[in-house]
């Protein structure tokens, strides 16, 4: 699937689901926010604030064992299909919450300048945001994806707001030399939009799979490589990359 494509469905799933009375927030991020802003009292910075809020300490729990959620990471060259700095909320915010916990979805769209596997894999690693922002950690495990808000954080103001303006700011930092924007979309308390989504992301995904499936074959090919072993796993995945980055140079400069 065309990333022009992927995008344009994202955005026609979301104006479907509003169409139907769900509730649907944009938020322009701020990049000086955290400056300007300091109502939140909350502090993030990279690797700065790992901690486990244990369930005595948990004051909103998003997705989890017995709710609907789900994580993607889509990273794209083309830039010009991107919001920069969009938050968008298909649900409601945080201080409008009524329960403590709830079905839940991210899907961040982060507009790159390269596209080497091993930078998109990074990406979509967001363990480091856990690790990043105060009162805030990610768990993951197959198939299951929750986040916990302690209950401090909620009492200084945590907002989805809050949420995507530091998840756009951390990337930014930690990324520099790839990223160039980033727009986020959170999804909470309808089920069937998750669900929905599911089954869309799968379409997507499934798809940019066999992209870079052709791109590692070809690679393969090139280099001579015969192991039976995905790249993933091989034990020589550094020093392969160090040749791919050789030969791109050598390739540049006969252009």
């Amino acid at each position: 699937m065309e990333p022009k494509i992927a995008i344009e469905k994202i955005r026609e799933f979301l104006k479907k689901e509003c169409d139907t009375g769900k509730n649907l927030i944009t938020i322009q991020s701020i990049s000086n926010q955290f400056k300007a802003n300091d109502d939140t009292k909350i502090k993030i910075g990279l690797d700065k604030y790992k901690e486990v809020i244990l369930e005595e300490e948990t004051g909103l729990e998003l997705g989890g064992m017995n709710k609907k959620s789900f994580s993607i990471v889509i990273p794209i060259k083309e830039l010009n299909l991107l919001h920069p700095g969009n938050i968008t909320v298909l649900g409601n915010e945080v201080s409008t919450l009524e329960k403590l916990k709830v079905d839940f979805g991210i899907i961040l769209l982060i507009g790159i300048h390269k596209d080497s596997q091993k930078n998109i894999d990074e990406l979509r690693q967001l363990n480091f945001l856990s690790d990043s922002i105060e009162g805030f950690s990610i768990r993951t495990i197959p198939r299951r994806f929750w986040c916990r808000i302690s209950s401090s954080a909620l009492q200084k103001g945590f907002s989805f707001e809050f949420l995507g303006t530091a998840i756009i700011q951390l990337y930014l930092q930690k990324f520099k030399a790839l990223v160039k924007s980033v727009e986020v979309i959170f999804i909470n308390s309808y089920p069937d939009s998750i669900d929905r989504f599911i089954v869309l992301s799968s379409e997507i995904l499934a798809e940019i799979r066999e992209k870079w499936k052709k791109k590692i074959d070809e690679w393969r090919k090139r280099i001579d490589c015969e192991y039976d072993w995905g790249c993933e796993i091989c034990p020589y995945q550094e020093e392969c990359y160090d040749i791919k980055q050789i030969l791109a140079s050598r390739e540049e400069i006969k252009s």
